[in-house]
């Protein structure tokens, strides 16, 4: 069976290659996710393994190691794990920090111990804060901190989000920044300034408020520059990481609970995920409730009449997440990142693509114009017809501003505010490169909107820079 086509797959990234350890980094684009490979004299570990483990096992296998460890620096809550599938193939050891408990055989580790690995050794310092359970892996070599996995705990510039672990009249959200407030002073900032910072996601993730752009770093940068490691009080700190923090994308409950209970065996998802499908039976699902996800970066070609369009990059599948239930059933021109989300019930792939459904008359939305970044812009005839909606983050409109007399709605909660949204003007929809406004089209499409405008040329930064516009600040 040929393959379904795979887009943005892992990309291995940084190496570390001396007499004591090898440390490889992978990193997927569309998650903003990293995952560490850690080895010293034929054993290895892998921290927050994602859900295609092939990459950590075939490693291992190139370097003659045993993966001895699975290393969770929490409960993941924005994709779904590797960790049952990864230990099961292997015989390794699953490890979650102090007070973790799982459906599953794991480790439950002590604050402060040490995992034998090789000739080094990995430290367990619990750092409760973005949840409970949350912990960083410390990298020991010859008596000596190399290297901190932080998992969402530390970012580049940011800190883990405190309101994803909150329990009704147990946990508050402001009790988890306290923790995490705590977590942070008492246990990585004392770490040495040489200490290398490995975080578990980059720029892009919906983890953090505003994450940084970057792979790596150090404690001492990350001291100097990130605002939550600047001296405050609790308080303080509490009110600067919740301002402006978006909604989470609803699909991070339902994957915490899947990391907890073990999600199905992802070799037997990706049969169906890579099963091709004719027009046929591509509508036949459609006609049944299945929900059409468009991948195309480019829709020029025409706009599928209630599919949802998400290209699979720069972290746009989290907002497939954030718009879309788990357990709505999906067709896609397939590749396998909604299952690294935790949608499992993706039916297939048309075979043959947008072509195919072309050629067989498949229905077109004719609701909505695509235009150049400067027709987007120009609305000086009847500007009163016109009304711009800006799907970006409360956090992005704070940082560069808006369009004058914007609507502004971020993406995950644009079905929730339609009340907000004219039916009765020409909506142009816009973010930051054009990726969320394609998803919030295919939303108000699907809601009925008759007037919509979209560019494939580019978001605000462009309109801003070239002064299309009028811009406003917060």
């Amino acid at each position: 069976m040929k393959a379904a086509p795979r887009i943005y797959e892992n990309q291995p990234t940084e190496k570390v290659d001396n007499a004591d350890f090898f440390i490889q980094q992978f990193y997927i684009e569309c998650l903003a996710t990293f995952s560490y490979y850690i080895e010293s004299k034929g054993e290895a570990a892998v921290i927050d393994p994602l859900r295609d483990i092939e990459q950590y096992v075939e490693l291992a296998k190139e370097r003659n190691a045993n993966i001895k460890w699975v290393l969770e620096t929490h409960f993941h809550a924005d994709f779904v794990s590797g960790h049952r599938e990864l230990a099961a193939i292997t015989g390794a050891t699953i490890v979650y920090g102090p007070t973790a408990v799982a459906n599953f055989p794991m480790k439950q580790a002590k604050d402060g111990e040490l995992l034998p690995l090789g000739t080094v050794q990995i430290r367990v310092d619990h750092t409760p804060g973005h949840t409970m359970e949350s912990s960083c892996y410390v990298l020991v070599s010859k008596g000596k901190d190399h290297s901190v996995y932080t998992g969402d705990t530390l970012f580049l510039g940011e800190v883990g989000r405190p309101d994803l672990a909150v329990k009704s009249g147990e946990l508050t959200v402001e009790m988890l920044a306290a923790h995490l407030y705590d977590s942070l002073r008492n246990k990585v900032m004392k770490l040495n300034d040489d200490v290398i910072v490995y975080p578990g996601h980059g720029a892009g993730s919906s983890c953090g408020k505003a994450i940084g752009a970057g792979k790596f770093c150090t404690i001492g940068i990350q001291k100097q520059k990130n605002y939550a490691l600047q001296p405050m009080s609790k308080e303080d700190f509490t009110k600067q990481v919740l301002e402006g923090m978006p909604k989470p994308p609803q699909y991070f409950f339902h994957d915490a609970k899947l990391n907890k209970s073990g999600p199905a065996d992802i070799t037997l998802l990706l049969n169906e995920v890579q099963k091709a499908l004719t027009y046929e039976q591509f509508m036949g699902f459609a006609k049944s409730g299945a929900t059409i996800l468009d991948t195309r970066p480019n829709v020029a070609e025409g706009i599928i009449d209630g599919a949802i369009n998400v290209t699979f990059m720069s972290g746009l599948v989290n907002f497939v997440g954030a718009v879309i239930k788990p357990d709505t059933k999906l067709i896609i021109i397939a590749n396998q990142d909604c299952s690294r989300i935790g949608y499992d019930n993706i039916l297939g792939y048309l075979q043959g693509g947008f072509e195919v459904y072309k050629n067989n008359g498949g229905p077109l939305a004719t609701t909505v114009k695509l235009v150049s970044l400067v027709e987007f812009c120009d609305v000086k005839v009847d500007p009163e017809k016109h009304a711009f909606l800006d799907v970006r983050g409360p956090g992005e409109h704070k940082e560069t501003g808006f369009i004058k007399g914007a609507i502004r709605v971020p993406l995950p909660e644009v079905e929730a505010n339609l009340a907000k949204i004219p039916k009765d003007k020409i909506v142009h929809v816009y973010c930051k490169t054009g990726g969320r406004a394609k998803i919030a089209m295919s939303l108000l499409v699907r809601n009925g909107y008759k007037n919509l405008v979209i560019t494939q040329e580019g978001g605000f930064p462009q309109m801003k820079e070239k002064q299309l516009v009028e811009v406003e600040n917060v």
